[in-house]
């Protein structure tokens, strides 16, 4: 997600690799509603901490909390992984990254997670249909 692009062989990965970038812009901009909206009506988000947010109001409600709290001043960067499709409209989507603090210009070893998006194609748009993501180093 550093540039939130990856190469990709056709022009539906280059679609669903892309969707990390949305997520970057959405994060830079503190915009819950942005964010939000990548989501599909019924999506879910697992995040380390014991989150569990499920449906996008409950995460735009996090990502609200977050933006006026722990995220403010904080950047996404990562970059996709790996992209592959287990039907014409669902997509796996791997990538690698994290939160940069606040007041900071590198992503701390200890603040990277690699992260599993499951991308549902709705309306022509590719959408987040369930999201999870793990620390990368642990201790």
């Amino acid at each position: 997600m550093a540039d939130g692009s990856a190469p990709a062989a056709t022009p539906d990965q280059a679609a669903a690799a892309a969707l990390p970038q949305r997520m970057i812009a959405a994060w830079a901009a503190n915009d819950a509603s942005a964010f939000a909206d990548l989501f599909t009506e019924d999506a879910t988000m697992v995040l380390p901490g014991d989150v569990f947010k499920k449906g996008r109001g409950e995460i735009h409600a996090f990502m609200t909390a977050g933006y006026a709290g722990d995220f403010k001043g904080t950047t996404v960067v990562g970059k996709p992984l790996d992209v592959r499709f287990a039907g014409a409209d669902t997509a796996i989507l791997i990538t690698q990254g994290g939160v940069v603090a606040a007041g900071e210009n590198e992503l701390r070893r200890e603040r990277e997670i690699r992260a599993t998006w499951v991308l549902a194609r709705q309306g022509g748009d590719w959408l987040i249909s369930a999201y999870h993501n793990s620390p990368v180093n642990l201790g």
